[in-house]
């Protein structure tokens, strides 16, 4: 995998926690699942990160690397019909308007860095007065194939921001330390691979995942009595 140096900095800024995104502010059901008593240690954490990162290569991240496609082969129809993948496979309606929140904001926030006329498209087919919701999976591939940003190595961003904003989040909602958070991040490097490996493996034919417990989590967040995250 070869970077050009101004890639990988896009990259390391995209990911960064302090670009506007409003990432931070989302658990991913994570604060429901602390809650519930059933994630309260880094192995539960590790664990609910891997089947995460499992159920993203075939939804999430399958959809970033056809993005990445379709950008090159100029299929503006493919696109939108990811954009709506995203919003059919996303059950929880906190899930949904996340990615919808975090896509808009990092398409806004990729622009003023970046001036780019595909992503200046994609933003006019935004609703309202366009067909597509603005998915932070659809955004990030489009990110990366206007830089000319590999397609394994744009997947691996992405599953380093999903497994950075859990681990993040972990220490405002549960009994651990920056330490021990930290040792998960850099323990899910091999789960990250696979799951990015796992991506370009499959075809947009097998989109899709089953993952029951996470969607009910996402769905019970907007009834807890506490909460710090928007989901």
């Amino acid at each position: 995998m070869l970077f050009q140096a101004d890639q990988l900095l896009r990259l390391l800024q995209w990911t960064d926690s302090a670009f506007p995104t409003g990432a931070f502010a989302h658990s991913g059901g994570l604060e429901t699942y602390t809650q519930a008593n059933i994630v309260r240690a880094p192995d539960d954490l590790a664990a609910l990160i891997a089947v995460r990162l499992e159920a993203a290569a075939s939804t999430d991240m399958l959809i970033v690397q056809t993005v990445m496609g379709a950008v090159h082969a100029d299929d503006w129809a493919l696109i939108a019909h990811c954009d709506a993948l995203c919003s059919a496979s996303k059950i929880a309606r906190e899930s949904r308007e996340a990615s919808e929140k975090i896509g808009r904001r990092m398409l806004a926030s990729v622009l003023n860095v970046l001036e780019d006329a595909r992503l200046r498209r994609y933003q006019a087919m935004l609703a309202p007065s366009g067909p597509c919701a603005g998915h932070h999976a659809v955004v990030h591939g489009l990110a990366c194939a206007a830089s000319g940003i590999e397609a394994r190595a744009g997947l691996l961003a992405f599953a380093y921001a999903l497994v950075a904003n859990q681990t993040a989040a972990s220490l405002k909602v549960m009994a651990i330390g920056q330490t021990q958070a930290q040792a998960v991040l850099g323990a899910a490097g091999p789960a990250m691979q696979a799951a990015a490996d796992a991506a370009l493996a499959h075809s947009l034919d097998e989109f899709g995942s089953f993952t029951p417990g996470l969607d009910i989590r996402a769905m019970q967040h907007e009834g807890l009595f506490q909460r710090l995250f928007i989901s």
